[in-house]
Order: structure tokens, then sequence, then C-alpha cells
């Protein structure tokens, strides 16, 4: 009986010896698996070289992984991170970053007197694109040339928004009878809420208009102007 109790005190002994190494070990493991990983900044607003810095001072590889637009960032800083700041992880970690391009709003830039392929070329280098085009008779711009546009020039404008332009047809070699009614503006004719206009052009003066003939007015879409 002795020798069974004697016997049981001592697997007693080694099972909590085996626990306390087994807890021991499994604490030296987690302290060395920590002690391998950092906790990521927040580099939200930071300038984008500054980020790129203090990333690979944290023994992290920081990457540029996009770039977007933004109103509330401004142009080169930081926009989001990926893994988001708080997060713990390994030295050597990729980071990804998205770096803001600015706002894209630009002022748009004045199209008048230029033919219609020049005012398309440099709306589609600013990020336009060429919307409503209404042709109208002008006793001042040559047939071809844009004689108004809508937004007006200068307007904050985002990229990929239309703009729509009037062209002139030349001048009109038969005065056209007038018809009663009310007299729209040139801004009605840009955005295609009017379609009996006829233009005299007194430069640098906005057109006078007033109503004609509707067969003296045409409009058509940008795959059918020159």
């Amino acid at each position: 009986m002795r020798f069974l109790r004697l016997l049981r005190k001592g697997l007693s002994v080694v099972l909590v010896l085996t626990a306390v190494a087994v807890v021991s070990g499994a604490i030296t493991m987690w302290f060395a698996a920590e002690k391998d990983k950092v906790r990521l900044p927040r580099v939200i607003g930071m300038d984008s070289t500054a980020a790129l810095n203090l990333l690979r001072d944290q023994g992290l590889q920081p990457k540029v992984s996009g770039r977007e637009y933004s109103e509330a960032i401004p142009q080169d800083a930081v926009l989001s991170q990926r893994p988001a700041s708080g997060s713990w992880v390994k030295k050597n970690s990729e980071i990804r970053l998205v770096v803001s391009q600015g706002s894209d709003a630009v002022a748009l830039p004045s199209l008048a007197g230029l033919p219609l392929p020049q005012a398309k070329q440099i709306l589609y280098a600013y990020g336009f694109t060429l919307g409503r085009v209404a042709q109208i008779h002008s006793s001042e711009r040559p047939k071809g040339e844009v004689i108004a546009q809508d937004p007006e020039a200068g307007t904050l404008l985002r990229r990929g928004s239309p703009v729509a332009v009037l062209l002139s047809l030349g001048q009109l070699e038969e005065p056209a009878s007038t018809l009663n009614g009310p007299r729209p503006n040139l801004s009605s004719l840009l955005r295609g809420q009017s379609s009996l206009l006829e233009a005299t052009v007194q430069a640098p003066a906005q057109p006078t208009l007033k109503a004609v003939n509707p067969c003296l007015l045409t409009t058509y879409s940008e795959s059918s102007a020159v």
C-alpha cells in the first residue's frame, strides 16, 4: 500500500512538471512569435514618401498599389492602407498603400473659335468628353468653329463630364421668316431645351438669339461630328 501511495505521488509530480513545461514552452513560443511582430502605424493622410520611409523603419515592406482621386486627401498623400492601422503584422510583411491624386475637378478650357476636331482633342486632354453638339448659322464665326460651350470656360468640372458646344454653320445666305413665341437663351439651346433659334454673333459678346424656321438649326451627336 505504501508503495502504491508513493507511486501515485510520483506520477502526480511528473504530471505537474510536464504541465508546467508545456505551459512554459507555449509562453516562450508566444513571446518569440510576438517579438517578430510590429504594430502597424496609421499613415493615412501622410505624405506618401514619409509614409514609405516610416513603414520601412518598422521593418515592413510598403508598396504603392494604386492611385485614386480624392476631394478630402491632398495630392501625393496616403488615401488608404492595408492591413489597417493598429494591426499586428510580421516584420517584412507587405503593406499596400493607395495614394491620392487630389481633386478630379478641373477648370474647363475655352473652346470658342476652335474647329470641332481641335476642341474635341482639348476636351479629351483635360479628361472631359464631348456632349451635345448644336449647329447654328453665325455671321461672325466660319463654318465648323465653336461659338459657345456649356458649361462656360473656367467652370470647375469633374473629369469625365460631358461638355456641350454650339457649332457655326457659317453665314445665313437667305433670310428666314420669323416665328411668334418666346425667345429662348443660349443655355437652353446647348442643353437641348430649344430647337427654333438663329444666332447672329457680335464677337466678343454673347450671340443674340431670335426665333426662326426649325430647318435652320441642326444638332448631332459626337459620332457624326467632323
